[in-house]
C-alpha cells in the first residue's frame, strides 16, 4: 500500500550523564594499525588522552596516566587484576610481556572520573580483551623489518666520523581460531616473537 510509511529515526547521545568515566576505548583494527615498536602492549594505552610513557626515575610501570606515578596505574587482562601486590608494579610491558599486540581484540584506557567498577589505583585504569575462538574461523599473519638500511646515522656519530651503527629488528606475529564444535567449543591460537640483531 503507498500510502503506508515508516520512519527509523536514531539519535546519539550528545552528554553521557550515567557516569562521569572519560575512557578512550580501541577496537582489534585501530590496534593492529597503531605504530608499536616492539610489540609492547602499555604501547597502546599511551594513544589516549593524559597517558604517556613513565619516564620517572623509579623504574617499574611502562606508562603514567594524568600525571599520577606508574604505580597508580592498573592494568587488568580480561577483567583480571594484573598487578603485584608486593610492589604495586602491573606484570606487563617491555620486561614482562605476557600476551602480544596481535592477541588483543579490545583496549579500553579509563582515565578520571571512574566509576566503582574501575576502583583500585588513583591513576587510571586500563582494560585488555583478548581474542577468542568463534564458529567463523580467522586468523592473521603479519611481519615487520626494520634495519640499518632504513635509518640514518646520527649527527653526533656524523660529527665524529663514526659508522652508522648495525641493527635488524624482526618482528613476527600469527593467530588463527575456529569451532572444533559449533557453538560449544572454540579455539584460539597466537604466536609472536622479537628477534633484534645488534
Amino acid at each position: 500500500n503507498p500510502d503506508i510509511r515508516i520512519t527509523v529515526t536514531a539519535e546519539t547521545t550528545i552528554l553521557q550523564a550515567d557516569n562521569g568515566d572519560l575512557s578512550t576505548t580501541m577496537n582489534q583494527r585501530q590496534i593492529s594499525e597503531l605504530p608499536n615498536p616492539g610489540n609492547d602492549l602499555t604501547y597502546i594505552a599511551q594513544a589516549a588522552p593524559g597517558v604517556v610513557m613513565n619516564t620517572d626515575s623509579q623504574g617499574a610501570g611502562n606508562l603514567s596516566m594524568l600525571g599520577m606515578p606508574s604505580t597508580s596505574t592498573l592494568i587488568t587482562v580480561n577483567g583480571m587484576n594484573d598487578r603485584d601486590t608486593g610492589s604495586l608494579h602491573n606484570n606487563v610491558g617491555a620486561l614482562n610481556l605476557l600476551l602480544g599486540q596481535n592477541q588483543v581484540q579490545e583496549a579500553t584506557v579509563v582515565g578520571i572520573n571512574y566509576s566503582g567498577q574501575f576502583g583500585g589505583s588513583a591513576g587510571g585504569h586500563v582494560n585488555y580483551i583478548t581474542k577468542s575462538g568463534s564458529n567463523e574461523w580467522h586468523g592473521n599473519a603479519q611481519y615487520y623489518w626494520n634495519g640499518s638500511a632504513l635509518n640514518a646515522n646520527s649527527w653526533l656519530n656524523n660529527a665524529t666520523g663514526v659508522k652508522r651503527p648495525f641493527d635488524n629488528a624482526n618482528q613476527w606475529a600469527a593467530s588463527v581460531g575456529g569451532s572444533i564444535k559449533k557453538d560449544k567449543l572454540f579455539f584460539f591460537l597466537d604466536t609472536e616473537g622479537v628477534r633484534v640483531l645488534l
